[in-house]
């Protein structure tokens, strides 16, 4: 049998394979509720708590519905805006970081919607979102480029969640990360699967600009011992009581300094 008569099937397998697990995440996954309806009278039925949560979890809206919604009055009452895996890309974030009716927004998740660098520098640049509590942008392919940006914003001063997991962020990003001045309430950064190396865990390690950090997740960013010692003698983060080391080639030798910093500090380390 020619290898190319396989390749179609196992592509298709594969592609339903992945359909099946968005379902089994977003029961209500589909591309079709806004088409079928009007995006309006979809907003309508997932508004909810009076007006302030807005869930459009798993409903594939894409850049036009997300440049459709950002039109929208109803979301001026809007605090908690969830747009979990909606392929709303770079153009669709833009365009919601130019609406005046999501100034008064303070949590904002667009899980997995590939928003990128140039997404994020979106938010940092828009005149109306600067009231953020908290911003989850994980899964969304961004990098180190958006860094410097949002150094110099001033939409972020309020946030005390950032979840940056499962992107493309290597030591450069969190080294420009750790110089910003402009998350001084920031309480738990998530910074989850990304590329650090011991690098950007011994950069983060000497940032004072930190203080109110209280939860901080660095797993499976290949962190050897000496950037997870730089982490757990850091004398920069008063407040740290959660250090989340999983998954990252750590010796032994790291338990007897994460027992340490745990009696010492009150710190709870995760390393397993």
């Amino acid at each position: 049998m020619p290898s190319g008569s396989c390749a179609a099937p196992l592509k298709l397998m594969k592609r339903t394979g992945a359909i099946i697990f968005l379902l089994l995440i977003f029961p209500g996954l589909t591309s079709l509720s806004w088409a079928t309806e009007s995006l309006q009278s979809l907003v309508a039925k997932r508004l909810g708590k009076g007006g302030e949560i807005l869930d459009l979890s798993g409903v594939v809206i894409g850049e036009k519905g997300a440049k459709k919604l950002a039109t929208m009055a109803q979301l001026s009452s809007v605090t908690t805006l969830l747009l979990q895996s909606n392929r709303i890309k770079q153009r669709g974030v833009k365009a919601l970081a130019q609406s005046p009716h999501l100034a008064n927004l303070k949590h904002l998740d667009l899980w997995g919607n590939l928003i990128g660098d140039m997404g994020l520098k979106a938010l940092a640049e828009s005149p109306y979102i600067k009231n953020l509590e908290s911003l989850k942008i994980w899964k969304n392919e961004i990098g180190d480029e958006a860094f410097e940006i949002v150094g110099r914003s001033q939409n972020f001063l309020n946030v005390k969640t950032l979840m940056l997991n499962d992107n493309l962020i290597t030591y450069l990003g969190v080294a420009a990360l750790a110089d910003v001045k402009t998350l001084p309430r920031l309480e738990t950064l998530n910074l989850f699967r990304n590329e650090l190396g011991d690098e950007g865990a011994v950069a983060f390690a000497g940032s004072k600009n930190f203080p109110n950090l209280k939860a901080l997740y660095m797993g499976q960013n290949n962190i050897t011992d000496a950037g997870a010692t730089a982490l757990l003698e850091s004398k920069f983060f008063p407040n740290l009581k959660l250090l989340d080391l999983v998954l990252n080639p750590l010796s032994e030798n790291i338990y007897v300094k994460a027992y340490r910093a745990g009696k010492e500090r009150g710190v709870q380390v995760i390393l397993r």
